[in-house]
């Protein structure tokens, strides 16, 4: 079997559930003010301060759906012998008419000519020879024309507010001829981490110690959000350095984002200087990894310390540090894409917390399949970079059995 080897109840009536924790975060996350003039080349993933509505019709003209011939529909049956008269190319419309008996020879998102209700593909004519054409099928009226205004009408509104903006999102503003949007100020992240025992890259380690590695996890995460932060580095376990960095933080920045130095040991200035400086919400969720979650206001900025340990830190990251991230941004935050899998193996747990244990999510036979990565210890951080999924097993539960359908979090969701 995999996971807690412990039977023992974890239960701790001083914790919040998942849901109380996020629903309490959220409350208190409230959109940056602060609005910014971006040209498109450089909003992907910025959040729309104003809807935007479009300014022309597009297509901003009939054009053809088809390489083909471009006719009147009453003279599109099979057998019929057309003049072609012209050609509409893309760029290059055709200015004649087209009369009784006549066609013109049209491209794919060509103008179709005033004259022209339906275009026959190129692969139902038959060409003759002194520029005539015999149709091998009926046409009938509007076949493979698109009309104007057919994906978009001018003055309706394209992207609302609120929206994070995608690559096709960008090509829209392009298609529209918007060169700019109004977009959100990017909310102010800083971020350390507290342990006399965190060595920085580069450096040997001495006896006790171990590299720093939930600062760079925390700043490959934040890059993939539209927010400002900066690394305030390694805070030395004194009650000064972390009192100063906390202060620091809480005059420049919205969100302040901390990892180790929330329990209740000696060293834990953290959550000691947020209760006697700032403002506590909570600081303990029912769930494993990640228990001694600390969240409140320190300064003018939000406050979540996460746990030391780096798995701990990741999945609280994921699961509180991500929607609060989206709803400072100004946009909405989404709950985890949650799917069905079944369980290639036992599962261990203790009642009283919701585990997310690291699992490998595959499809096998048109369904979904999971397995764990092994050792689920908080400290065991290539699990994380084995995984690609949280199998959540509910707080109230001793694990599952190979077989059983479980819930899965796939990480593509919540990083």
């Amino acid at each position: 079997m995999s996971g807690a080897s412990s039977c023992l109840d974890e239960s701790d009536p001083n914790a919040l559930t998942v849901e109380q924790a996020l629903e309490r975060i959220l409350a208190e996350s409230a959109p940056v003010s602060g609005i910014e003039t971006l040209g498109i080349a450089e909003a992907l993933d910025r959040v729309l301060a104003q809807s935007v509505a479009a300014r022309i019709d597009v297509p901003p003209a009939r054009n053809s759906a088809m390489d083909g011939y471009g006719l009147r529909s009453g003279e599109g049956r099979a057998g019929n012998v057309l003049r072609v008269v012209g050609v509409s190319a893309a760029g290059h419309p055709w200015d004649g008419t087209v009369g009784p008996g006549e066609c013109v020879r049209i491209l794919t998102g060509a103008v179709v000519p005033d004259d022209v209700d339906a275009v026959v593909v190129q692969e139902r004519v038959s060409v003759n020879g002194g520029g005539q054409v015999t149709l091998e099928a009926d046409v009938p009226p509007g076949a493979n024309i698109r009309g104007r205004g057919e994906d978009t009408r001018a003055g309706t509104v394209i992207l609302d507010a609120g929206r994070r903006l995608t690559a096709a999102d960008i090509g829209l503003l392009a298609s529209q001829g918007i060169g700019e949007v109004a977009v959100v100020r990017r909310p102010r992240v800083a971020f350390f981490t507290t342990g006399d025992e965190l060595v920085p890259i580069g450096q040997p380690l001495g006896p006790g110690q171990i590299h720093d590695s939930n600062r760079y996890t925390l700043a490959a995460l934040l890059k993939r959000y539209p927010v400002e932060f900066v690394d305030l580095g390694v805070i030395a376990d004194t009650e000064d350095a972390v009192r100063s960095a906390l202060t620091q933080a809480g005059a420049t920045a919205d969100l302040i984002l901390t990892t180790g130095g929330v329990s209740v040991g000696d060293a834990d200035y953290v959550s000691r200087l947020l209760q006697q400086e700032g403002q506590v919400g909570f600081w303990k969720v029912a769930m494993k990894p990640g228990r001694p979650l600390a969240f409140g206001r320190f300064g003018s900025a939000l406050f979540l310390g996460l746990p030391g340990n780096p798995v701990s830190a990741m999945a609280t990251f994921s699961l509180f540090v991500r929607p609060a991230l989206l709803r400072l941004s100004g946009t909405e935050a989404t709950p985890p894409w949650t799917l069905r899998a079944r369980l290639q193996e036992d599962l261990r747990k203790a009642p009283g917390r919701v585990d997310f244990q690291r699992g490998i999510l595959e499809q096998c036979d048109g369904g979904w399949v999971v397995r764990s990565t092994g050792g689920q210890g908080s400290h065991q951080l290539r699990s994380m970079s084995l995984a690609n999924a949280y199998i959540r097993l509910p707080a109230e539960s001793s694990g599952a059995r190979a077989g059983e359908d479980v819930d899965v979090i796939p990480f593509q969701s919540v990083f």
